[in-house]
């Protein structure tokens, strides 16, 4: 056989050989739950068994591993105190008998802790990093007193941080005279017509405009005219036009 012959059957038998899946969190996080790297060994090797031998012996660890028996024993044993690998009972249906497996149960869960730390850590610099580049690209006078209470009140109930487009908005509509009352009046009915965009918004702005109201109590005098309106054209009574009949000799009798 030559070379390259021997050569490409070794590589289809090592693909053919089957692979251990071991996930990248836990290999570039290991160090961070405490796991040293005789102890990751250890794991990898339990886990390359997991399918054929749940419970592999330190005797076929220690075959596989520079480490001495007596380390691997250690290393076990200190996975286990620490709850990340546990010993468990299964019944075997195959061999009719109980058996023990190895739990990687703790380590997962360790693991998912600390992913949700590290997860809640960066959503809140990628919060704080938004909102400083908001706050740096705003061509705004950050001391505007309206303008700082109009993008905490919207924050608040959008329940998200204002991008620099929208920012601008309620700059523009300060900058046009609609009062602060007024802008918050047109985001209340957004919210509970349920449409939070702020083209929206907008429009109710500029439809105000149009018919010269000004502050909210014009707004709520408008409405109230206009629902008494529809009010008087529903509860109008509707009159029957009354058919006359006349006698054909009723001009006879005249």
């Amino acid at each position: 056989m030559n070379k390259v012959s021997v050569y490409g059957s070794f590589t289809q038998a090592l693909f053919f050989s089957g692979v251990v899946s071991i996930p990248k969190y836990l290999l570039t996080h290991y160090k961070k739950i405490g796991i040293n790297d005789s102890e990751m060994m250890v794991l990898i090797q339990i886990l390359c068994e997991s399918d054929s031998n749940p419970y592999p012996s330190i005797t076929t660890l220690a075959s596989r591993l520079t480490a001495s028996p007596s380390d691997i024993e250690e290393s076990l044993g200190s996975l286990v105190e620490r709850k990340l690998l546990a010993i468990e009972r299964y019944w075997n249906p195959i061999e009719q008998k109980w058996g023990n497996s190895y739990s990687l149960v703790g380590l997962i869960d360790e693991l998912a802790e600390l992913w949700a730390i590290e997860r809640s850590q960066q959503l809140e610099e990628e919060r704080v990093l938004m909102q400083s580049q908001v706050s740096s690209n705003l061509p705004l006078t950050p001391t505007n007193p309206a303008l700082d209470n109009l993008v905490q009140t919207f924050e608040q109930e959008l329940g998200r941080l204002l991008t620099r487009l929208e920012c601008e908005n309620l700059d523009r509509w300060l900058s046009s005279n609609f009062s602060e009352e007024l802008i918050i009046e047109a985001l209340r009915r957004g919210v509970s017509a349920g449409i939070r965009n702020f083209r929206y918004l907008d429009s109710i702005l500029r439809e105000w405009e149009k018919k010269g109201l000004r502050t909210r109590a014009e707004i709520e005098a408008e409405d109230a005219y206009f629902q008494s309106r529809q009010e008087k054209k529903t509860s109008k009574p509707k009159t029957r036009a009354t058919k006359t009949t006349s006698s054909k000799y009723e001009n006879f009798y005249l």
